[in-house]
């Protein structure tokens, strides 16, 4: 079944835009190392699995579980460590979109829908994000979780759809955090599984795809399906 009607679509950036595993793993490592020794402390870190399960959270949250509970509220130390490896990587051309992204975009963007990117990151990351990857040629408003303090993703979506004026909109994410999110601001919900969530942890949205490039079939444009 299509989504008919849609005017905007919504999407999350990590995992389903940038495609910043590895780049975002690493990082987490060596930031968490230096931290520990500037910090003059001692602990694991976490395996690669239990790291990328928690990217997609909100910053300050994120960067709080990636530490021991007792060095939980030191997390804007561990942050900014992780946070000066991600923009050199990004600067030194590290990031990309996945396969099909960009003319996807470039597809929708033509066909007259509004784009709006929304994502937990904090400004520094999501600021070096939109500039390495050029996101303003394709989307009209883009917001992070700082544009909204103490709020959720779910109100930089209302927020968004506020500020692109759209009538009945999407929102397209690799997390269940992104789903209800758009369920929240009364969106139609489009879970894909090339990021970080699986199709099971996506079972709550309205479709599942897995690949960008079926997203306009799904919206009734053209191109309909990946080559």
């Amino acid at each position: 079944m299509r989504l008919a009607g849609v005017d905007t679509v919504l999407f999350d950036m990590d995992g389903t835009i940038s495609s910043s595993g590895s780049l975002a793993l690493e990082a987490a490592e060596e930031g968490l190392r230096r931290f520990y020794r500037e910090a003059g402390e001692s602990a694991p870190i976490p395996p690669r699995a239990e790291i990328r399960g928690m990217i997609g959270l909100p910053s300050n949250v994120y960067f709080a579980r990636l530490v021991p509970e007792r060095l939980a509220p030191r997390w804007q130390e561990v942050r900014r460590h992780v946070l000066s490896l991600e923009i050199e990587a990004l600067e030194a051309g590290r990031g990309g979109m996945f396969e099909g992204t960009a003319e996807t975009l470039g597809a929708l963007k033509s066909a007259g829908l509004r784009l709006g990117l929304v994502t937990n990151a904090g400004r520094g990351y999501y600021a070096a994000t939109w500039q390495a990857l050029r996101l303003e040629s394709f989307f009209s408003v883009g917001l992070c979780i700082d544009d909204a303090p103490g709020g959720t993703k779910a109100d930089l979506v209302k927020r968004a759809a506020e500020q692109l004026g759209t009538r009945k909109g999407a929102m397209v994410g690799d997390k269940v955090y992104d789903v209800d999110a758009g369920k929240a601001a009364g969106f139609a919900t489009v879970g894909c599984t090339w990021g970080y969530g699986s199709a099971a942890e996506l079972s709550g949205a309205d479709h599942v795809i897995d690949d960008i490039r079926r997203l306009p079939a799904l919206l009734g444009l053209w191109p309909a399906e990946p080559r």
